[in-house]
C-alpha cells in the first residue's frame, strides 16, 4: 500500500495584516499558514492539520493596498494528492446501485459497479469491511475538505482472527489437564511461606557486673 500523505516542500505568498506585526514574525507567519492551508485542499492537494513547518521566508514587502506586509514563504507539510495507479486501503461505508463507497479521510472513494460486473469480491464486500483499491482518477477544488477518488477494486482484506482467551485456572488444574491420570510424575505445588520474625533476646547481667554497679551507686551516694 502507498502512504496516504507525503512530506512536500511548498512555496506560498503570505500577507500579514499590520495588527499582527511583531518582533518575531515567524509565529505570525506560521499562524497565517495554518489558517489558510491546513485541513483543506490547495493546488497541491489536501494539507494535513498540524503538519506545517517553516523552512525560510523572505524580507517583508509593504502592501499599502491591503495595509500590511507580504512574505514569500517556503514551508514543508504533509500533503495528500492521489495519483493514478496508487493503491490504498479503506473501509466500506455504503453500498448503492452506483457502486461501493469507501472513506479514509481526507479521501472519499467511489468504486463503480460498471467496472466490476461479475467480480465476486465486489459482490461480497460488506459494510465495515476493509478493501484495497487502485486509483483511477480524483477530483477536488481549492478549499474543499475532501478529495473525491474513482477507483478500481483490487481485493477484500480479511478480518484478523480473534484468538480465544484462556480461563484463569489454578496451577493445580492446569497441571492436571496436562498430565495423564496414571502418570508417574508427581504434581508438587509450592506456596510461599512467610519467614518467621527473629525473637529478641534479653541480655543477662553477670554477678560481677551487678556488684560493680552497686559499688558505684554506693560511692555516688556517699559523695
Amino acid at each position: 500500500m502507498d502512504p496516504l500523505f507525503e512530506r512536500r516542500q511548498l512555496s506560498k505568498k503570505v500577507h500579514i495584516y499590520s495588527k499582527f506585526l511583531q518582533k518575531n514574525m515567524q509565529a505570525s507567519i506560521l499562524a497565517q499558514l495554518k489558517m489558510n492551508f491546513e485541513g483543506k485542499c490547495s493546488a497541491e492537494g489536501f494539507v494535513q492539520r498540524n503538519s506545517i513547518t517553516i523552512v525560510n521566508y523572505s524580507l517583508g514587502r509593504t502592501n499599502y493596498i491591503k495595509g500590511g506586509v507580504d512574505y514569500d514563504v517556503q514551508f514543508q507539510a504533509d500533503v495528500c494528492m492521489p495519483h493514478t495507479g496508487q493503491r490504498f486501503k479503506a473501509p466500506v461505508t455504503v453500498r448503492s446501485k452506483v457502486g461501493i463507497h469507501a472513506e479514509t479521510p481526507p479521501i472519499k472513494v467511489l468504486i463503480p459497479r460498471d467496472l466490476h460486473i461479475g467480480n465476486e469480491d465486489f459482490e461480497n464486500a460488506k459494510i465495515g469491511e476493509d478493501i484495497e483499491f487502485e486509483v483511477v482518477g480524483c477530483q477536488f477544488k481549492q478549499q474543499d475538505r475532501d478529495i473525491i477518488v474513482v477507483a478500481k477494486l483490487l481485493s477484500r482484506v480479511a478480518a484478523p482472527v480473534e484468538q480465544p482467551l484462556l480461563s484463569a485456572n489454578p496451577i493445580g488444574d492446569l497441571l492436571a489437564a496436562v498430565l495423564p491420570v496414571d502418570s508417574d510424575i508427581k504434581q508438587v505445588v509450592t506456596t510461599p511461606i512467610e519467614p518467621e520474625k527473629p525473637k529478641k533476646r534479653k541480655l543477662k547481667q553477670s554477678a560481677g557486673n551487678l556488684e560493680n554497679e552497686q559499688v558505684l551507686s554506693f560511692k555516688i551516694g556517699d559523695a
